[in-house]
């Protein structure tokens, strides 16, 4: 399932890819939004398929080793441990999550070649090649897979372009992926953990309704929020602010306004991280001054209408 992060960085590229349109109709945007959201979750599932893949590889060295006409010892007592990790075993068994891939055609680009190439690489990794050596066994199997998306992955020029022609919006997704595999990193007992939940698309009505309401107010009220802000400007013409620096705060004042359960502060952090992401290095300090500026006047005025105790403070 997508964080409220997650959420809010799919409503932030969706009013950037729809920023240049004079008339954007809130009805495209939501589709847009959710078909991006669907693409997260294919990279995701990919992600894990990927890797699988990789310790399949593994396997089919194993038995090139042993099938030499000459095997040295090496070769003799080689063990495809990655092969063997629990968590793999789980993926490559699990019907549920190999029928989603097959019916999202994830399968279809697999490409041996660049495989075999990113697997070679892998095994000079420190981690992955300690982890192959180990004799001793591991009681969070979960952990290699972690550090080898997070460490290696996300960090290897071939994977990154592969990823590129199978998802077209990886690069927007590749920070939202990530939080969805440490999060299926963390998980103890996959057994236990419904499917559902592990493989499927679905957010829950509560987030559609989140995600939806953010990008269609923050449509709607683009102008009033546009003039709030340039009003706040002090020495600068709103058209000289980044667009993404532009889009984060128009987002915060919809949150400021009109979702009365959100702490102004959690609200305020949110759009300092995800600037932190997106944006430049001194776009944090000045969104976080914008709109601490924005949120007095809105105070003053009654304008933000909080339920709880504390959740304006």
């Amino acid at each position: 399932m997508l964080s409220r992060r997650g959420l809010r960085i799919k409503v932030m590229q969706t009013l950037y890819m729809f920023s240049q349109t004079e008339d954007m109709k809130v009805t495209s945007a939501i589709q847009q939004l959710n078909s991006s959201i669907h693409n997260s979750y294919l990279a995701y599932l990919y992600c894990l398929h990927f890797i699988t893949k990789l310790a399949q590889q593994e396997d089919l060295e194993a038995h090139i080793r042993k099938n030499k006409y000459l095997p040295t010892e090496g070769d003799l007592t080689f063990i495809p441990r990655f092969f063997q990790n629990t968590t793999i075993r789980f993926l490559i068994g699990n019907n549920y999550f190999q029928s989603i891939l097959k019916k999202e055609k994830l399968t279809v680009s697999d490409e041996g070649e660049i495989e075999k190439l990113i697997y070679h690489q892998a095994k000079e990794f420190a981690p992955f090649k300690t982890y192959q050596e180990n004799t001793d066994g591991d009681t969070n199997e979960s952990r290699i897979i972690g550090e080898l998306f997070e460490n290696f992955l996300l960090k290897n020029e071939y994977f990154d372009e592969h990823m590129e022609n199978v998802i077209a919006t990886w690069a927007d997704d590749e920070f939202i992926v990530k939080g969805l595999m440490d999060e299926f990193v963390r998980v103890k007992d996959y057994a236990a953990v419904p499917e559902r939940r592990l493989f499927d698309f679905s957010i829950t009505d509560e987030e559609q309704s989140f995600a939806e309401q953010l990008l269609r107010l923050s449509i709607e009220n683009k102008e009033a929020y546009e003039t709030l802000i340039e009003l706040k400007l002090q020495n600068w013409e709103l058209d000289r602010v980044s667009l993404i620096d532009r889009i984060l705060m128009k987002m915060a004042i919809t949150e400021f306004m009109h979702m009365p359960t959100i702490p102004v502060k959690v609200t305020i952090n949110e759009y300092l991280d995800i600037s932190k992401i997106y944006s430049t290095p001194r776009s944090r300090e000045f969104i976080n001054g914008v709109l601490d500026k924005v949120m007095n006047e809105l105070k003053t005025t009654g304008s933000i209408i909080k339920t709880g105790r504390g959740l304006i403070e």
